[in-house]
């Protein structure tokens, strides 16, 4: 009875999001298009969990060079509304984890812009207010913003949870049905094994591709995990075997499993995505630390998750512990970055 339930919700939900599609589809409701400053879109069709903010901080590494880039975003759950450009007076709280993460790693990078406003042809509109010779925008988490009309379309979506094996919400975690990555110029699969076999490539080209009406470039990608870095007050050479791995993401599977691999006996306390920490939880994660048996130990989080720390009250206590958070990059076989990348400068051309 329950799955009948959600199967008429899904089916009900995603009949809701087609037909506001197809208004877009016929121009009956209004689609923006900038020729100048050339704009990229970066999402996904699920609700989250596929890579994003690593893939914004990829394309601007590349693109920076000799550009003025702005990168846009909604700022989920901010504690705050309207048009604002990230700088040092903004704080993690009132940006959002995901835009200020974006700024932090572009701080010392004038060419490099971060705003976040829930309209995304208003911020747009306003970031070109701001900085007049912006050549470029990239719009975070913008797939399903048919208000403004992208140069290029790239769409996320993760090895294990692939959007044609998907469902529309509740059924799902799919904001749209599957038909909707038609409109996408590229495709990353996201969080991929290494070394998959290029029948394994192929199976999932075709699952992808039969959603388009044209060959649509797909590329795989995988997670690349850097050293941990200290922010506490203890630090050590590495980290030590037995861990508490503190998260507030929507996909923190990879991470645990790559700790794991490493040789490390992790437990594990999750929260919701983008969730902000209040006192209760500061001390809830001291507490579970100092319950570990083995006397070397240490506390790991996301970058993500790190930014939403900084500004807590409590921080100073966390921190007196052994704290590391493990900065990630997104990765592409060799022959595919440089594909990728030819194909994305081309788009700007």
């Amino acid at each position: 009875m329950l799955l009948l339930c959600l199967q008429i919700l899904s089916w009900s939900y995603g009949g809701v999001v087609s037909l506001r599609n197809l208004l877009y589809d016929k121009k009956i409701k209004k689609r923006f298009y900038y020729k100048k400053p050339k704009v990229i879109s970066i999402g996904n069709l699920s609700l989250g969990g596929t890579g994003k903010t690593p893939l914004t901080i990829y394309l601007v590494k590349l693109l920076a060079k000799g550009r003025v880039i702005g990168v846009l975003s909604r700022g989920y759950k901010r504690r705050s509304i309207g048009f604002k450009i990230i700088n040092e007076s903004v704080s993690p709280l009132t940006a959002g984890d995901e835009p200020y993460l974006v700024y932090k790693n572009f701080l010392d990078h004038p060419n490099v812009v971060v705003a976040v406003c829930e309209n995304r042809v208003k911020g747009v509109a306003k970031l070109m207010e701001y900085r007049p010779n912006v050549q470029l925008i990239l719009l975070d988490d913008a797939f399903q913003h048919l208000s403004l009309r992208p140069h290029l379309n790239i769409l996320l979506t993760s090895f294990h949870q692939p959007f044609f094996k998907d469902h529309v919400l509740p059924l799902g975690q799919l904001r749209e049905p599957r038909k909707g990555a038609s409109r996408a110029d590229i495709i990353l699969v996201t969080k991929s094994p290494l070394n998959l076999s290029q029948s394994e490539l192929g199976t999932i080209k075709s699952s992808m591709q039969k959603y388009h009406r044209k060959e649509v470039s797909v590329f795989f990608t995988h997670t690349i995990y850097h050293d941990p870095i200290a922010i506490g007050e203890v630090k050590a050479d590495k980290l030590p075997v037995t861990l508490l791995l503190v998260t507030g993401i929507a996909d923190s599977l990879p991470l645990r499993i790559y700790l794991e691999k490493n040789g490390h006996q992790v437990k594990h306390l999750a929260f919701r995505d983008h969730h902000w920490f209040s006192d209760t939880d500061i001390l809830k994660i001291i507490n579970l630390f100092h319950g570990l048996d083995q006397p070397d130990k240490a506390i790991v989080t996301t970058e993500k998750d790190y930014i939403r720390l900084l500004d807590h009250s409590l921080i100073k206590l966390l921190f007196s512990l052994p704290v590391y958070y493990m900065p990630i990059e997104i990765g592409f076989a060799e022959e595919d970055k440089a594909t990728f990348e030819t194909k994305v400068i081309k788009f700007l051309a």
